[in-house]
Parts: structure tokens; C-alpha cells; sequence
């Protein structure tokens, strides 16, 4: 009678310790890491298989299909927002903002989560000044932001946040030439988009990810991000602590025309993660081996907690 009693003690306890684990910040995560890191290299792997997404070429068009499927099978909806573009040559591009949207359990205004999806057109930071005018693979810069968000997608339909989630892909973030004026133009026309509606319509914050695949991560509290979202920069860098995520650091050092920028002019709480001393930014070289999977889902795994607690 005294074993039958310690085996119920002991079985007991350890259900207790199991639950207890289960509860603690990111232990469910980190059971799920291993599964979401697959697809999410699986997503960046099938990116940069497409080539260089730049507006109209083969690998934008594939790129733009597999967003379509994901959302499809993913999404409550899948919204697109086409726009075109006057291009410094006098000719007009087509261009689309591609949108999944998850109603969430609660309901209320709209967490966005955007990155660019589309890749620069030419190497103009590459060393090589013969090389300058190729397009880009961009495996960190346009690829890394898409897989984590195609990853959120996933992670979304399987695990509903109390809010609705909107992720937003957009397009020609990376298209012009220094000084054209020809950038963030997906995350400009949706801006403009928005000031046409009601406040109540607005997103309740934005959250931009762009370039977090360096295999040394080290994102900083950008100004603008700052000035106008502390609270929720605040926040994730909290989380990140919590998590023993090590790569965002709590200084600031950049402040970048992201896509977030756009929201921050209409005063929507805007914030961007991104590691801006990436060394092969706008270079041939922004390949896939220079990526981490730890890297992206570091971020990954600080995202998903702070929106389940907005």
C-alpha cells in the first residue's frame, strides 16, 4: 500500500513539474522550435531557389503564387492590393501587397506584421563595381522576413492570438535607386490606403521584419520605432529577455526608412526589427549560406509571444 502510494505521489509530481514547464514563458516554443524551424528553412530554401525577386521577374511572380497558396490554406482571407508605379524611365510597373488575414478570438483592431517580399533589382553595395547593375539574390534582405512571416502564417491558423493578426507582404520596398524616391512603395500606397478610412480601421500597431537571417544577429532599438511604439518595442525586448534571446540588444544606434515609416508619419505605433550591420546588404553576396535558422527563429519565437499578450 506504502509503493502504490509513492507511485501516485511521484506520478502526480511529475504531471505537476510537466504542467508547470508547459506554463513558463516559451517552454511550449521551444517544444515547437524544431517543427517551425523546419518549415521555416524550408520556406527561405524555396525563396532563393526562385532567384531574384525583383517586380516582373520569374522568381517575384513564383514568389507571389507561394504567398497566394500559404494564405489560401492558411488565412481566414487572403487581400491583395495592387497598385502600379511610375518607373524613373517613364514606364508604368504593376506591383502588389499581398495580405493574410487571421480574425483572432477577441476580435478588435488589428496587429499588422508586414515584411517586403520583393528583392533588389541591382547589387548596387557590391565591391565589385562591374557587378553593381545584377540582381540581387537577397536570401537575408527580402527572403528572411518572408519565410518567418509564411512560418507566422502556419502558426496562426494552429494557434489563434486574441487579436486579429493582418500579414502583410509588401512589394517594392527595394526597387529604386538611392535618391529615386522609387522605395517602400507597398508599405506607402497601403499607408495612403488607410488614411482614406475611418481611425477605428487603422491597425492597432505595426510591426515591420526585415533582415533578421545573419548568423550574427544583433538588432537595436531603431529611432523611429522608438519614438513612436516604446511601449510595444519595450515589450518585445522584454520578451526577448525573458526567452534568453541575446540578439536584440536594449541601445538604440539606427535610424532607418523602413516599412514601418509610413505608419509612423500617420502616428500609427510602428516598429521594426532589423539588423542593419549586415555586411552583405545590396551585394551578390546576400546568399543563403549566410543565414541562420537560430537567427530567425529567435525572432520568430519573440514575436509569436508578444502578440499572444497585445
Amino acid at each position: 500500500m506504502e509503493r502504490l502510494k509513492q507511485v501516485r505521489f511521484i506520478t502526480a509530481f511529475g504531471i505537476m513539474v510537466f504542467v508547470l514547464l508547459w506554463s513558463q514563458v516559451g517552454f511550449g516554443n521551444i517544444l515547437a522550435s524544431e517543427k517551425y524551424s523546419k518549415v521555416i528553412w524550408r520556406y527561405l530554401e524555396t525563396l532563393c531557389a526562385f532567384g531574384p525577386r525583383y517586380p516582373g521577374s520569374e522568381g517575384y511572380n513564383k514568389t507571389k503564387e507561394l504567398i497566394r497558396k500559404v494564405g489560401e490554406k492558411y488565412a481566414d482571407q487572403v487581400v491583395e492590393h495592387p497598385f502600379f508605379v511610375r518607373t524613373e524611365t517613364g514606364t508604368s510597373q504593376s506591383m502588389v501587397n499581398l495580405e493574410l488575414r487571421f480574425e483572432g478570438t477577441q476580435g478588435g483592431a488589428p496587429i499588422l506584421i508586414g515584411a517586403h517580399f520583393d528583392t533588389r533589382p541591382f547589387a548596387d553595395e557590391d565591391p565589385d563595381p562591374g557587378k553593381r547593375s545584377t540582381p540581387i539574390l537577397g536570401a537575408n534582405d527580402g527572403g528572411s522576413g518572408t519565410a518567418v512571416l509564411l512560418g507566422l502564417a502556419q502558426y496562426l491558423n494552429q494557434h489563434p492570438a486574441q487579436r486579429p493578426v493582418h500579414l502583410v507582404f509588401f512589394d517594392g520596398e527595394d526597387f529604386g535607386a538611392k535618391g529615386s524616391g522609387l522605395n517602400l512603395l507597398g508599405s506607402t500606397y497601403l499607408a495612403q490606403e488607410l488614411a482614406k478610412k475611418e481611425r477605428s480601421e487603422w491597425p492597432y500597431w505595426v510591426l515591420v521584419i526585415d533582415m533578421v537571417g545573419d548568423k550574427d544577429l544583433q538588432i537595436f532599438k531603431e529611432t523611429y520605432s522608438l519614438k513612436g511604439s516604446a511601449s510595444f518595442l519595450d515589450k518585445i525586448y522584454r520578451v526577448a529577455k525573458d526567452q534568453g534571446v541575446r540578439s536584440l540588444i536594449d541601445k538604440t544606434k539606427y535610424t532607418i526608412f523602413d516599412d514601418h515609416y509610413p505608419f509612423h508619419r500617420m502616428g500609427i505605433p510602428s516598429t521594426v526589427l532589423i539588423d542593419f550591420d549586415y555586411p552583405y546588404w545590396h551585394t551578390l553576396e546576400d546568399t543563403l549560406d549566410k543565414c541562420s535558422i537560430e537567427s530567425m527563429m529567435s525572432i520568430f519565437s519573440v514575436v509569436v509571444k508578444t502578440i499572444e499578450d497585445i
